[in-house]
């Protein structure tokens, strides 16, 4: 396995060093059948619940949790960081001890309690055990009337220079994101996310109704050509 490398990230966009353009979001595993084939149970006592629930919770962390308990069950770490942003707080929290490669958890809270949880780990899977790194086609065979967005804002080599794309259950509480793979040419699941049903979400740090936030065909993996432009006249100021 490749050493370690902390950062992997949002658009809070601090990309770390060393990551390059052409590697998935994650480094030390690739997408794929590589990924499905591990098991991402396969981690240390510290999460002993590793079910992603739409619009409920994400492993032990649930919707609503206060700040104190996302502590106690994430302890903050040297790696781990802290910021505000226009959707809050976010705790972000470096899944070191993850035997399949590290990835991470962010943690969005308002008024100290928690809205919205971001799984880009292997450590944690939905019922139907998608993950992080799994292919859209497994997301689509048991997600249906799924709602497509992309996000245009600047692009990054750690997420292969491509707009992220959303896949978003608003009425169960769930989007899965992917990124791109410039190696294989293929999007795959980044990360899980889930809020409260019904409720908008914080796509990246982004409020749902910045002009970056944009619907597009449902199931899409790829902005339209208009949106493509769009995304270069955002990007260059032009």
């Amino acid at each position: 396995m490749k050493a370690p490398i902390t950062l992997v990230l949002t658009t809070v966009l601090f990309v770390p060093a060393g990551i390059h353009s052409g590697q998935p979001a994650i480094p030390g595993i690739q997408p794929f059948a590589e990924a499905a084939s591990q098991n991402p149970e396969a981690a240390s006592p510290l999460i002993v619940h590793p079910v992603i629930e739409p619009g409920v919770s994400v492993g032990p962390l649930k919707l609503g949790d206060t700040r104190a308990r996302a502590l106690e069950l994430f302890p903050k770490k040297d790696e781990d960081q802290e910021w505000e942003d226009k959707c809050g707080t976010t705790l972000f929290w470096v899944d070191t001890e993850n035997r399949n490669g590290h990835g991470d958890l962010s943690i969005r809270l308002k008024k100290d309690k928690v809205f919205q949880i971001e799984s880009a780990t292997t450590r944690f899977h939905t019922a139907e055990g998608i993950t992080t790194f799994d292919p859209p086609e497994k997301v689509r065979n048991d997600y249906r009337d799924m709602a497509a967005y992309t996000l245009l804002t600047a692009p990054t080599p750690a997420l292969g220079d491509r707009p992220l794309v959303f896949w978003v259950d608003k009425k169960k509480g769930i989007a899965f994101v992917f990124a791109y793979y410039p190696e294989k040419h293929k999007r795959y699941v980044y990360k899980i996310i889930v809020f409260v049903p019904g409720k908008n979400f914080c796509p990246e740090g982004e409020t749902q109704n910045s002009p970056n936030w944009q619907e597009i065909p449902p199931y899409s993996l790829e902005p339209p050509k208009d949106l493509a432009m769009f995304d270069w006249q955002l990007t260059t100021g032009n």
